[in-house]
């Protein structure tokens, strides 16, 4: 097979792997392409930087019917499809990534991204925000907004303008309703543990399955693993939220004290080394870890390799390491495991979490707001979840008058001087 036939058979299977996302998102192909076909979007340069498989390609679409000059790149070299790449260079789009890639060719295409200068970014992590404003301060200078899809990087977007180093303003998409409330928590907590299962072809029912961190992610998976049998385990230094998981029916408790009962350790703290060289001595034999959270460094798989006296693959995306006579199997190297190792949210759920980023980023090019980080209007948020419900036939009753508070009521008699 030549390479052109080779790319043509590419592009027609992320062809199809397009379509079936379209036919799944009815409001990103309804009600969003209809807000954002107001002709704002025309010749405008968007960046979209976001794990690079069908789901994010029909949002770089949507962008592009709208009128949009998109940059497609991968928030993650292990995570881009190759059918999808050659879908939207076959349509047209500019793509910077390619499939199969490592940390270093990451890197330059995401510089690639940065050098066609991009109006506006919809990012993941910040990753690309971060790299603008560190090696093309001149094009990071001219950046207009950025539309963030993570808990990580809206961390990160808070720390740069605390820092006096965010001059345009910034939408934390992950701290919108219609994102955070399903992508992380159902959208995360299915994928995972199916990714996990797949992978593995081992049984939950009955096993220790410990998610350390209990942010949205960790509460999805650690929902689901318990709703599937197993004995499920939480590991959280905050004190509010390990309370929340001890009420919600799980175990609780310091690391050395839990992980020991695990044959599963998925990670999903935002942050990094969440497992790492001072927890293997609690590890079992025969564990399996898995990260659900931004950062591929949130299981330690250097400091796991280098405690290792031997490696083997026995699967496909497993790694078994030897340590101390026990062995650990990590899960696709440690990357992100329901994308690397499965197939991401489901379409539904990204359906929500790309309404927000495509309205957000619209909502960024036609309104003047301050430098700084912001959350998109409740309006929007609203009108998102209510188009999603039409979606699905659901009709909801209106807010009756005697329903409402007489607060108002109240307030105005005692202007009027009326105390009784």
């Amino acid at each position: 097979m030549n390479p052109q036939s080779g790319a043509a058979t590419k592009a027609a299977i992320g062809r199809d792997r397009i379509e079936w996302v379209r036919r799944h998102s009815p409001v990103l192909d309804g009600f969003v392409r209809e807000r954002i076909g107001d002709g704002s979007l025309e010749g405008v340069t968007i960046a979209v930087v976001v794990h690079l498989e069908a789901k994010t390609a029909f949002l770089a679409t949507v962008l592009a019917d709208a009128g949009a000059n998109v940059i497609a790149a991968g928030s993650n070299p292990r995570t881009t499809s190759g059918d999808v790449v050659e879908a939207l260079r076959e349509r047209g789009i500019v793509v910077v990534a390619d499939a199969g890639g490592d940390y270093d060719s990451w890197e330059r295409e995401l510089l690639a991204a940065a050098d066609h200068a991009p109006d506006y970014v919809i990012d993941d992590g910040a990753e690309l925000t971060m790299r603008m404003s560190r090696h093309r301060p001149a094009l990071y200078a001219r950046l207009k907004g950025v539309s963030e899809e993570t808990t990580t990087g809206t961390a990160r977007l808070h720390a740069m303008h605390a820092a006096g180093r965010l001059p345009f303003p910034a939408l934390t998409a992950n701290d919108a309703r219609c994102k955070h409330l399903f992508d992380n928590k159902f959208g995360t907590g299915q994928t995972t543990v199916q990714a996990l299962l797949r992978l593995t072809n081992r049984q939950i029912a009955g096993a220790g399955f410990a998610v350390v961190g209990y942010g949205y992610v960790g509460r999805g998976i650690a929902q689901y693993a318990k709703a599937m049998g197993a004995r499920t385990i939480v590991v959280e230094t905050d004190p509010v939220r390990s309370l929340e998981a001890h009420m919600d029916g799980h175990v609780v408790g310091a690391a050395r004290d839990v992980l020991p009962e695990a044959s599963f350790v998925v990670t999903g703290t935002g942050g990094m080394r969440a497992v790492g060289a001072r927890d293997l001595p609690y590890l079992r034999g025969d564990v399996v870890l898995a990260n659900a959270g931004h950062h591929d460094l949130e299981v330690d798989v250097e400091a796991i390799a280098a405690a290792a006296t031997a490696v083997s693959s026995p699967r496909d995306q497993i790694d078994t390491y030897r340590v101390d006579g026990r062995d650990l199997h990590v899960l696709s190297g440690g990357a992100l495991v329901n994308i690397a190792g499965g197939s991401g949210h489901p379409v539904e759920i990204m359906d929500l979490t790309f309404a927000v980023q495509g309205l957000g980023a619209h909502h960024l090019v036609t309104t003047d707001l301050a430098p700084g980080v912001h959350i998109i209007p409740k309006e929007l948020d609203d009108a998102i979840a209510a188009a999603k419900l039409a979606s699905l036939g659901v009709v909801l009753d209106p807010m009756r008058p005697e329903q409402e508070d007489d607060a108002a009521a109240w307030l105005e008699d005692l202007e009027e001087g009326d105390v009784r």
